[in-house]
């Protein structure tokens, strides 16, 4: 992921650089929960945090705001507020993140999209882009989304994030009954990875699947010709 550019040079970035770097390095060695709306909220409270301890003026006022935006209706009201902040991108993510979390999965797809038009090239255009891709996957869009995480975990190997792509053609091969294969994902991430932060959402997400696998076997018996020769 590139780096803060030295203002001395060109245009200071779009972001805030200083947490965007440290907070994402952190993110890589300790993340461990789900992956958009976890990143997102470290993110926002890392960023949102810097920018108005040097704004000192709106601390006290944004700081409020901080702690209890949750709804989608709250960050829109930050968003609102505050449009020129240099965390405003990723104050996007979170109203995308927390509708995304309340089930509105057309207006978080949108969301996110206005947030790679607008930001193409920030530090976590490829947050979005998997938020976009979980949201076609809550609507029901399961071949697509299948076919969406595959291509970002072949596209961006070793981006930190990869392992929620594999899970997500996981699911998505759940869902469409095709067990073996998503059993063989999980099973190769955790013979692969042993020691990764991954391998307990992995081990979960195993065990839930071979539960299906159960309840799936009495209703091929059920479902047997009854008929005799």
């Amino acid at each position: 992921m590139p780096g803060p550019v030295p203002s001395s040079q060109s245009p200071a970035p779009e972001y805030n650089p200083i947490a965007l770097e440290d907070v994402l390095h952190f993110l890589k060695t300790n993340y461990t929960a789900l992956a958009v709306g976890a990143v997102i909220i470290v993110l926002v409270a890392a960023g949102l945090t810097t920018y108005f301890m040097q704004q000192r003026r709106n601390a006290e006022r944004a700081s409020q705001m901080l702690l209890v935006a949750q709804s989608p209706k709250q960050w829109e009201e930050l968003l609102k507020q505050y449009p020129d902040a240099k965390v405003a991108p990723i104050a996007l993510l979170a109203l995308a993140s927390s509708q995304y979390g309340v089930g509105a999965y057309d207006q978080a797809f949108a969301t996110y999209g206005r947030f790679l038009e607008k930001y193409p090239k920030h530090g976590m255009a490829l947050v979005a882009e998997l938020g976009k891709i979980q949201c076609q996957e809550g609507r029901g869009e399961i071949e697509m989304a299948f076919n969406g995480y595959a291509l970002f975990g072949g596209m961006h190997p070793d981006h930190f994030l990869v392992p929620q792509a594999l899970f997500g053609q996981a699911r998505c091969l759940q869902i469409m009954r095709r067990y073996p294969e998503a059993k063989v994902i999980y099973e190769d991430f955790i013979a692969a990875h042993p020691k990764s932060e991954w391998v307990p959402q992995a081990e979960f997400a195993l065990r839930y699947l071979d539960r299906d696998i159960r309840a799936q076997r009495p209703v091929a018996v059920t479902k047997a010709p009854t008929s005799q020769p």
